[in-house]
């Protein structure tokens, strides 16, 4: 699509010199800026915010302007421009008459609309890439009906990516013929659309006229052969790398899952760790308690059997024997304590 839009804009910046044109529904301001290389002065117009935003600060120029606005509500007086480009603008409009009534209006008399538009039945042939941005497509009867009430002096041509074996007139007149060139340096007109692969040339004797091939031979086999398995690769090529962004997102959701699983269990390790050191310290201090009490309970076995030697010893002195025995015991301590 990018092609089909640049070489729009190469072709429509031939027309542009010294006139004041308006590029409407501009987009990001690339093909404003091509067409201000020849144009007095161009003015892009768009009605997205974003896109006139971009559009200023990538492209600036002298005689280049962008306006945040409606196609269908111009903020430009009547005739105040020479030239209207509008590509691939008309079929995202329901209000289609109105912006063609509107580009009549700030058109100068003399001036010229170069517009492009899908032709529906082809434009979505298969039927399997349907345009959501779309509002109203035309076919070539539908079109040329709403140019007809504002602009009926028209010239049609016809505009497709293809794919063919191409046969052109080497170094010699074009007769009519453009190659049109985007490069580093803007958009240029070649005398041929690429460096030769073959030559074909027509010859005869000294003084024999040659008869004329084209200046331009298309060929196809009827069958857009090669289009087609272009199409079909670039299909096949689109559903790849989107198997492929499909597969990163799996990808990239199944590490993400991975790496919070990791940490869960880094989490619940370190936990565990927590709890052993926890478990550890519980059990030292518990054989430490342990020690504690065993050497309490022989501390109090100590206790308990002297407690019972002198409750059996007073218990002895409340018996006879012991009232008896017990002043000739004290006697023979004292006599063992005086004695040298």
């Amino acid at each position: 699509m990018w092609y089909e839009h640049w070489h729009r804009y190469c072709a429509a910046a031939s027309l542009t010199h010294g006139r004041r044109v308006l590029d409407a529904a501009c987009g990001e301001g690339y093909g404003s800026a091509l067409l201000a290389r020849r144009a007095a002065a161009v003015i892009g117009v768009d009605i997205g915010a974003d896109a006139i935003v971009h559009a200023r600060s990538r492209y600036r120029e002298s005689n280049l302007t962008y306006i945040q606005a409606s196609v269908t509500a111009l903020p430009l007086a009547p005739a105040s421009v020479d030239m209207i480009v509008s590509f691939e603008t008309i079929e995202h409009l329901a209000e289609q008459r109105e912006m063609l009534a509107e580009f009549r209006r700030v058109l100068a008399p003399g001036g010229v609309l170069v517009l492009s538009s899908p032709n529906r039945p082809v434009y979505n042939e298969s039927g399997d890439v349907a345009n959501a941005f779309h509002v109203r497509e035309l076919d070539r009867d539908e079109l040329k009906t709403l140019l007809d009430d504002h602009f009926p002096n028209q010239s049609w041509y016809a505009q497709r990516v293809l794919a063919h074996s191409l046969l052109w007139r080497d170094r010699g007149a074009g007769d009519g013929v453009s190659f049109d060139v985007f490069a580093d340096d803007g958009p240029s007109r070649g005398t041929s659309p690429a460096a030769p692969m073959y030559f074909v040339v027509v010859c005869a004797a000294a003084g024999i006229p040659l008869p004329d091939l084209p200046a331009l031979s298309l060929f196809d086999d009827g069958e857009l052969s090669l289009w087609r398995e272009f199409a079909r690769a670039a299909k096949r090529e689109r559903q790849l790398t989107w198997d492929e962004l499909d597969a990163r997102k799996i990808a990239e959701d199944r590490l993400r899952d991975l790496v919070d699983n990791v940490n869960a269990l880094s989490s619940e390790r370190q936990k565990a760790m927590a709890l052993e050191a926890a478990f550890a310290d519980a059990r030292a201090r518990l054989a430490d308690a342990s020690e504690r009490l065993t050497s309490t309970q022989a501390a109090l076995a100590r206790e308990t059997w002297a407690h019972a030697e002198t409750r059996a010893r007073l218990t002895y002195r409340e018996t006879f024997p012991g009232w008896i025995r017990w002043p000739l015991s004290v006697a023979r301590r004292r006599l063992t304590v005086r004695q040298p």
